[in-house]
Parts: structure tokens; C-alpha cells; sequence
């Protein structure tokens, strides 16, 4: 699909970027490089803290700033100081494992030596303080002694003898012996030397080699010989600090007790310390210095954040097909794809279309990649093929090109949060635009790995679901996630707080919003798990999936232009064949049941087609929402469904199959096929009267079922009510239902437990008031909003149809119906404001609505549906 040679000086890169490599052009930071070159040239020491996130290129930049600083420092010496050598010693020390000071001391102490040794200047440094760094480094000697809890005693010693290699005749010799022992304890005793010991000659030895202390003799003889000077300028690199600090508990604050202690040689005049580390620590440092007078403040003399290198990947790839193409003698390629609107239909022919495929697999690198240099290189080496003339290109087949395509577009949908946090002034500070950007690719990571189970902003940001580093909280995601709503990634299952949701007493659940990823995307996601174990491994699927890999849509990826901002996000159309593919499974519950796509989503669960795989039938299958599950009051609500469910069996009531218990709970019920009630009416056209009878009476009959098995709270409303070709009027949710006498703690005082529309006003008062009474009220709503097309109470929020139902209920003196008046007087009696004048009992209701001439014209049709 795409096949742009590349020059042939490019290389695989496995490791951290080299300097000046011709196979890989600078990708970015360029300043921050220069900057640090120019506090290693123009100070005579200090402790630096760089921070980034893990994998952006922070050693690169370090490496990069010292070889420029250790080339121009030799020049300037030499050029400025005539006879004097000025050289910048590099010492490299990991501290991705816990030291204490005095193991960290003695290995800068050993690196220094031996750095001094590889590269030939110890013995070119004038005798004197050869003898005296050697007797520093002599006193490095030591021995200690160690138990182990598992019995065994091991001794050793550490000191010098004639062996070849470091330093010649004072190369360190270590002792080793063992012996058995039943002590249980552990004890570990440095016996001849201190911790202050080596703190004060790694001091000494940093002023000999500066020149800051010379010995008397040494200094007499250089005025005599007037000797040419060599003068070593240490830095001390401490790297890999953010995999000390990111995952191990109380890490942080080992390392700034170990940071303390060092304090008086951090500070050391003479040598500079590099501390490479995570954004974890640069958050400590300016917390520190907020509070004034603290560690990091008098450490720390100077602070880099490095950035996420975001506009890298289109450096590497316009780079190197630029110099393929003048290897080639080919000209210049457009830098960007041709202007317009976005489209699916845009030829890829000739050089505008290849810089329109060049510019998706920049949009998809940069998806893949996330601004971190490894990331970067190993996507972007996966794609690399040679000809036969050894000659690399950047090559992708179809399939390739339809997961450019995807993660192409999805790049795109991504980067409109890019450009408001440009327009954001408070979030102005490249940390927390990379925090930013990093969150939402996180998040959109996220919602690819759901597999189409509907889901909230709290169960992407909690349970460490992300990097804490990120600070992701529930109203950022959120945010998120309603941009890729927006780009058509994902489908917004429920609003929050809208009236027709059934509310549970919790009024933070109340605000939740809860989505799905597209079926389109989800069945994308399928088809590419299922045909790249990389890709498989990506979005985290264990197991294969159901998908097919079909032609994604091609749209144009453009660039972010001037403030970040990029085109409008073109709504992806998806080909007939891949609407057609089978649907991933989302789980497999009990080893019998597979829950495929969502069919509808209240407020406590989501329902989903399923299959019973031990008998092949379609099944409908409830799970607890994941914010919900953990919640005990919420869980005992859910448990109970399912045993009242079972118990259950009226053709009017959905039959509940099985109740499964955690960690997966779900209910499964059979399929009831049709279209809700609320579906029938949401164009706001009633139905007709003696579908209206057809349908009560069903209603009438479960209700009546349900009261004799000691059942009330029904939560009845149009969503809830399937009208079935067959079986007419079908009750799908039995979620509020409970015993008459049952458990009142899943009933709070005070708290609102229903569909506030569909509610008596005595439940909206006291929600323990109510009985079989209330259920008829809400059937009263129900008979209502089928006659008319509109909802009894209707309000902006749920608040304001409380206040109507309780304080300004709907007059039904002057109610005017279509129906007939024995209809109309069902209607009223249902929905009086006072239970004492509603039906008593649902045999009453039954026996009213059978006497209506629209029962008896739907009698005479056999109860069969009969819709417009």
C-alpha cells in the first residue's frame, strides 16, 4: 500500500540515540541541550535535576549536552589558558536500585578511578597528586561481615595487591569466605571505614583533580618548571532515578534522605552531579521550594523538565525521505498533504498522495509513540523493509496501512484536547501539557481495551487503571472522553442526571456519565487483535477475539497548524463489510455464557446480547456497572434482582435464566425481541387507544402476579416495557423490586430510590411509604404518556419535576384524554394524589380497565398487537 525508499546511512537503533548518527536525524531537544552545555561550561560545579517521563530522551540530552561540553571545554583551555589542559571527566552511576550513601560514595570514589584509567590521564597527572589520590582511594579499603537469616555467614575483603589492570600495583583484590552458622539475625558492619571517611575524600579527590588543592610540593615544583597544568573537571551522572521512585513505596523519600546526607559533596565546588530522574521528583522540587528553605533548594542548584518530543515523528520521517530523495535525484516532496476538506475519497496517486500517506503514518506513529523516543523507534522500526540493493524502506502492507488509517484518525480526534491546552493559560507549563496529551492517549488506550462494555471516567481512572504520575482525575477524563464521543470513537450510553434515569438514593451516581467504544471501532479492534499478536498484546487481550479485518475509511491526517489547532475530525465511515463482521465477545461468564453487544444501559447495570453456548441461544445478560460493584449497598440491590428474578414466571415478566456470582455478577434472562415503549413513542405520537387497553392489560396482569408473590416497586416507565409481537407488554427490569416486608437499609430514608417522572408523590416523600399503590400510580403514567405521546411531569432536571409532582401535580378534573370515559376514569383513578383514592389492589385495576370499550374491541382481536 505504501513503499517510500529511505537513505541508506539508516540503521536500526536498539539503544539510546548516539551522537551525531548519520541513520538518525536530531529529533528535538536541541535547546535543552544547549542549555545544559551552557551550565556545565560557564560554572565551576552545582547539582542539576533533569526530569521527564520515562523514555522521552533525558540521557540522550545529557550524553549529547557532555560531549559538546567535554569538546568545547578542551578547546577553551587550551586557547585561553595557553599551557593549562582543562578536560571534563563523564562518570556514569545507575541508581535504579536502593544504595545507602556510604555504597554510593564508594562507587563514585571506584568510577572516578577507573574513568581516569581507561582514559590515560592518572598518569599524567603530576606525582603528587597521583600519590595523594591514591591514598584516597587506598582508604576506599574496607571489609565487613554479613548474617543471613537463612544460616550462612559469608566474609569478605576488599583491598589491593600486584595485579594488572586499574592503577597497576594497587589494583583492588577481593577475599571471599563462607561458613555455616544457625544464627538467625542479620547484621551488616563497615569496620574500617566510615561513611564520613569516603564523603571527605571523594571531596579531596574532587579538588585535586580541579586543581582547587594541590599539594605544597606540587605547587613549588610548578612554579619552578612552570609545568603544564592538567586539570580534570568531574561530572557525576546519577541515572535511571525515575525506576527507583516509580513503583516502590516510600522510594521517594529514601532518596531524599540519601540526597541529605550527600549534601556537602552535591555542593562540592569543582564538580557538577547530574540527578536524571521522573516527573515525580520535579513535582517534589517545586513543592519543596514553594515551602522555601528546603532540600531540593539547597541541593538543586539548577531544574530541566524535558519534554515529550511530540512533533519527532515527523522529523524522522520527513528526514530521512528527504535525503533518500536527494540520494535518488528526485525533488523535494510537499511538506504537508494538499489543502481542502477532509474527505475519504482523495486520490493516492503521485506525490500528493504519497505526502498524504507520509502524513498519516506521522498521525499514526505519534498515536503509537506518545512523544517517547523508544516508542518512536521500535514502531517506526517494524515498518522498515531492504530491497535487494540493501537499500531500507519504509514499507506497509494492507494491513499495515488500515491500522495507520485507524490509530491515524484517532491521533486526530486526540490532538483537539492539544490545541485547548494551548488556549489555556493555566496549562501553559510543558509538563502539563504532556500530562495532558499522555492522559488522553491513555484514556483512549483504555476505552480501545473495553471491548464494548459501557463503562465510566472512575473506572478508567481508578484501581491504578493509569499512571498516577499523570494526575488524571474523574472530570479530566471525562473531558476526554467526551471528545472521543465527539470524533465518533465512542457511543454515549447515558447522560447524567437526566430525568428519565432511575435514581438510587446516591446522588454522585446520579452525575455519572457512562459510555461504550462504537461498535464500528470495537469490531475494528477485534479484527486487529485477532490478526497481530503485537497489536493483540497492545490493547491487552489475553484471548483471541471475534473480528474481521476489513478496509478502514481513508481520511486525511493533517498536521496541527498555527496555536495547535487542527481540521475538523471527519465522521468516519465504515464499509458495509465491517458493520456485517460478528462482534467481539466482552466475556465469557461461567464458562457457558459470552456477552456480545449492548442492547440498553439503566442506572445500576448495562444489558447485553449474549449466548448460551450449551444450548446456542441468544440471551439477554445484565452486568453491575464496574463503578457500582465495589458499592456493597448497590451489590445487595443486584444480588437481589436476580434471586426475585428467578422466582419469577409470568409472560408478562422477562424470565430470568441464571444469577452469577462475583467477580464477574450478572444476570441472565431471555431475549425478549421488539421495540420498548419509549422507542414507540419518542417521536411524541401516541398510540392508539385500543393498543393502549391491549398493553395496560398486560401491564395489569404481571403487576398482578408480582403482588402475589409479596413483590412491589416495580419501577415501571416506557423504557422498561418491551411490546412483544407475541406476548404483548413485557416488564424487562425488575432492578427497585423487593418484598413487601423486605430489607428496608436498600430503602434509605430520605433518599429518592426510582424514576422520579414515573413516581407517586407519597415516594417522593418518604420512599418507605410506599406499597402496591405506588406500582398502579406509575402504570398510571404509564397509560397516560401512551394515550397523549408526552410524559405526565417533564422538567430541565430531575429537581424540578420533583417540585411539580409534589407541589403543582397535574389537575385530573380537567384532564382531557381520547379515550373513552371508562379509560379515562382508569387513568385518573391510577394517578390520584392520594393512594386512599387509587385502586387498592391490582385485581381492582384489571377488573376497571376489562370493562373499557377499547379492552373489549382489543379482546375481540385476541390481546394480539396491533400497532400503527
Amino acid at each position: 500500500m505504501l513503499h517510500v525508499p529511505l537513505h541508506r546511512a539508516f540503521r536500526y537503533i536498539h539503544e539510546p540515540l548516539p551522537i551525531d548518527d548519520a541513520s538518525i536525524p536530531v529529533l528535538g531537544h536541541e535547546a535543552l541541550v544547549a542549555a545544559l552545555r551552557e551550565r556545565l561550561m560557564y560554572s565551576h560545579g552545582g547539582t542539576f535535576l533533569v526530569t521527564g517521563f520515562r523514555g522521552v530522551g533525558k540521557t540522550t540530552l545529557v550524553t549529547s549536552a557532555l560531549a559538546q561540553a567535554a569538546s568545547e571545554h578542551a578547546d577553551t583551555g587550551r586557547n585561553e589558558r595557553g599551557v593549562e589542559r582543562e578536560v571534563l571527566l563523564t562518570v556514569h552511576l545507575s541508581l535504579a536500585r536502593r544504595m545507602e550513601a556510604d555504597q554510593l560514595l564508594f562507587a563514585v570514589v571506584r568510577r572516578i578511578f577507573e574513568t581516569l584509567d581507561d582514559q590515560g590521564l592518572f598518569q599524567q597527572l603530576p606525582s603528587e597528586v597521583r600519590r595523594s589520590l591514591l591514598l584516597a582511594y587506598t582508604r576506599t579499603s574496607l571489609s565487613f561481615t554479613q548474617t543471613q537469616s537463612e544460616g550462612s555467614e559469608r566474609a569478605g575483603a576488599l583491598g589491593f595487591g600486584p595485579q594488572q589492570g586499574l592503577l597497576g600495583a594497587v589494583a583492588p583484590t577481593v577475599n571471599l569466605t563462607g561458613k555455616k552458622t544457625r544464627t538467625r539475625t542479620t547484621e551488616a558492619a563497615f569496620l574500617a571505614y566510615s561513611e564520613t571517611d569516603v564523603e571527605h575524600d571523594l571531596v579531596r579527590i574532587i579538588q585535586l583533580l580541579s586543581g582547587l588543592y594541590r599539594p605544597p610540593a606540587a605547587r613549588r615544583r610548578a612554579l619552578r618548571r612552570r609545568a603544564p597544568q592538567l586539570k580534570i573537571h568531574p561530572v557525576i551522572v546519577l541515572d535511571e532515578v525515575d525506576k527507583l521512585t516509580d513503583d516502590a513505596d516510600g522510594a521517594i523519600d529514601d532518596l531524599e534522605r540519601l540526597i541529605g546526607s550527600l549534601k556537602s559533596v552535591l555542593t562540592t565546588r569543582g564538580a557538577h552531579f547530574i540527578v536524571v530522574a521522573g516527573p515525580d521528583l520535579h513535582d517534589r522540587a517545586l513543592a519543596d521550594v514553594a515551602r522555601g528553605n528546603g532540600l531540593y533548594e539547597s541541593v538543586f542548584a539548577w531544574q530541566m523538565y524535558v519534554p515529550c518530543l511530540w512533533q519527532a515523528p515527523e522529523r524522522l520521517v520527513q528526514e530521512l525521505v528527504r535525503k533518500a530523495r536527494e540520494e535518488l535525484g528526485l525533488p523535494p516532496m510537499s511538506a504537508s498533504p494538499p489543502e481542502g476538506e477532509l474527505n475519504h475519497t482523495l486520490d493516492l496517486s503521485g506525490p500528493a498522495g504519497e505526502a498524504l500517506q507520509l502524513s498519516t503514518v506521522e498521525a499514526y506513529l505519534r498515536f503509537k509513540a506518545r512523544g517517547v523516543l523508544r516508542r518512536l523507534l521500535q514502531e517506526f522500526n517494524s515498518l522498515i523493509m531492504w530491497d535487494s540493493t540493501q537499500r531500507p524502506s519504509l514499507h506497509l502492507n494492507n494491513n499495515d496501512w488500515q491500522r495507520a488509517l485507524f490509530y491515524g484518525h484517532l491521533d486526530t480526534v486526540m490532538s483537539e484536547t492539544t490545541s485547548r491546552t494551548a488556549a489555556d493559560p493555566a496549562a501553559s507549563l510543558p509538563i502539563d501539557e504532556d500530562r495532558r496529551r499522555l492522559g488522553g492517549y491513555h484514556v483512549a488506550d483504555w476505552a480501545l481495551r473495553s471491548r464494548g462494555r459501557v463503562f465510566t471516567a472512575e473506572d478508567v481512572t481508578g484501581h491504578g487503571q493509569l499512571d498516577p504520575l499523570l494526575r488524571m482525575d474523574n472530570p479530566t477524563a471525562d473531558e476526554l472522553l467526551r471528545q472521543l464521543v465527539r470524533g465518533g470513537v465512542l457511543d454515549l450510553v447515558s447522560e447524567p442526571n437526566r430525568v428519565n434515569a432511575t435514581q438510587y438514593g446516591n446522588p454522585a451516581a446520579a452525575g455519572v456519565a457512562y459510555y461504550k467504544l462504537a461498535n464500528a471501532y470495537s469490531q475494528r479492534v477485534a479484527g486487529f487483535a485477532q490478526h497481530s499478536d503485537r497489536e493483540r498484546a497492545d490493547l491487552g487481550l489475553s484471548v483471541p477475539v471475534l473480528g474481521r479485518l476489513t478496509d478502514f475509511p481513508t481520511a486525511v491526517f493533517s498536521r496541527p497548524g498555527p496555536g495547535g489547532v487542527t481540521p475538523p475530525i471527519p465522521e468516519p465511515r465504515v464499509p458495509t463489510s465491517l458493520m456485517s463482521a460478528s462482534p467481539p465477545i466482552i466475556a465469557r461468564l461461567a464458562d457457558r455464557y459470552e456477552v456480545r453487544n449492548l442492547i440498553g444501559s439503566g442506572g445500576m447495570g448495562a444489558v447485553h446480547r449474549g449466548r448460551d453456548l450449551r444450548t446456542g441461544e441468544d440471551v439477554a445478560i445484565k452486568l453491575l456497572h464496574r463503578a457500582l460493584a465495589e458499592d456493597g449497598l448497590f451489590f445487595e440491590r443486584f444480588r437481589r434482582e436476580g434471586e426475585i428474578g428467578l422466582r419469577v414466571r409470568h409472560p408478562n415478566v422477562v424470565r430470568t435464566i441464571a444469577a452469577i456470582a462475583p467477580p464477574q455478577p450478572a444476570i441472565v434472562m431471555e431475549l425478549i425481541e421488539g421495540p420498548s415503549l419509549d422507542q414507540l413513542l419518542s417521536e411524541g405520537t401516541p398510540l392508539r387507544p385500543v393498543e393502549v387497553a391491549r398493553i395496560g392489560w398486560n401491564l395489569g396482569e404481571a403487576i398482578q402476579h408480582l403482588h402475589s408473590l409479596n413483590l412491589s416497586r416495580f419501577d415501571l416507565k416506557p423504557s422498561n416495557i418491551i411490546d412483544h409481537p407475541v406476548r404483548g407488554g413485557v416488564i424487562i427490569d425488575l432492578g427497585l423490586t423487593r418484598e413487601r416486608e423486605g430489607d428496608a437499609r436498600l430503602t434509605q430514608v430520605g433518599h429518592v430510590v426510582g424514576t422520579v417522572a414515573y413516581m407517586a408523590p407519597e415516594q417522593l416523600r418518604d420512599a418507605l411509604a410506599e406499597d402496591i399503590r405506588s406500582d398502579l400510580y406509575a402504570l398510571g403514567t404509564v397509560l397516560y404518556q401512551c394515550i397523549t405521546g408526552r410524559p405526565l411531569y417533564s422538567g430541565a432536571n430531575v429537581l424540578e419535576v420533583t417540585f411539580a409532582i409534589i407541589r403543582e401535580p397535574v389537575s385530573l378534573d380537567d384532564l382531557d384524554l381520547p379515550v373513552s370515559t371508562a379509560l379515562r376514569n382508569v387513568v385518573v383513578t391510577c394517578l390520584a394524589p392520594n393512594p386512599a383514592d387509587r385502586y387498592q389492589e391490582p385485581s381492582d385495576y384489571v377488573r376497571a380497565l376489562a370493562a373499557t370499550p377499547e379492552y373489549e374491541e382489543a379482546a375481540a382481536e385476541g390481546l394480539r398487537s396491533n400497532r400503527r
